[in-house]
């Protein structure tokens, strides 16, 4: 009898264990999109303005330092510009690289006037961007796909391009799936 009641208190103690590790594993990556965030002109700003309003909220997490970053700035502004009236719109998350702290924002200023940045830039830390997103923001660049009712259901390591965007929003699963893109830059490729 004593063996079956150990055996019972040994089992509910590992489910407790686990139930505890999943519980404290979800707080730490939970996504708190109410945090201000500044913008270039100096204006706060949250992603739950944006996220789960009836449009694909695309936000890319990059610095101007980085070359592979600069591949992808294009294809973003035009995708950008061509749904952002009504299917989708792009967030640039921008922090420093290599440091991976706070951007400096005279230059992210001139950086976004010289290469026609027309959607919202806001300025992050790794810590804040991770905290924000609700997942680790561990390389650049980086991009993450919240469906129009506000749900994160797409990442994507490396360069995005335009084709990559679209077949992403055409994609109706809602089910969070990660990808790495072909391009990607060295020290964060995978072994």
């Amino acid at each position: 009898m004593n063996q079956a009641i150990y055996t019972v208190f040994k089992n509910i103690n590992i489910n407790f264990c686990f139930f505890l590790l999943f519980a404290f594993s979800q707080v730490a990556f939970s996504e708190a999109h109410d945090v201000p965030l500044e913008d270039l002109n100096g204006n706060h700003h949250s992603l739950d303005k944006y996220v789960g309003k009836g449009k694909w909220v695309i936000v890319n997490v990059w610095a101007t330092a980085c070359p592979y970053c600069r591949d992808e700035l294009f294809d973003l502004t035009d995708f950008h510009d061509r749904h952002n009236k009504q299917v989708a719109m792009v967030i640039g998350l921008t922090l420093d690289y290599p440091s991976f702290d706070y951007p400096d924002k005279d230059e992210l200023v001139n950086y976004a006037m010289e290469y026609f940045i027309d959607y919202p830039l806001l300025m992050v830390d790794q810590k804040l961007a991770s905290k924000v997103i609700g997942k680790p923001v561990d390389m650049i660049p980086l991009t993450f796909f919240y469906n129009p009712e506000g749900k994160l259901v797409h990442r994507i390591n490396g360069v995005v391009t335009e084709k990559m965007l679209e077949q992403v929003i055409a994609n109706p699963d809602t089910s969070y799936s990660l990808q790495w893109a072909e391009q990607v830059p060295p020290e964060f490729k995978p072994e």
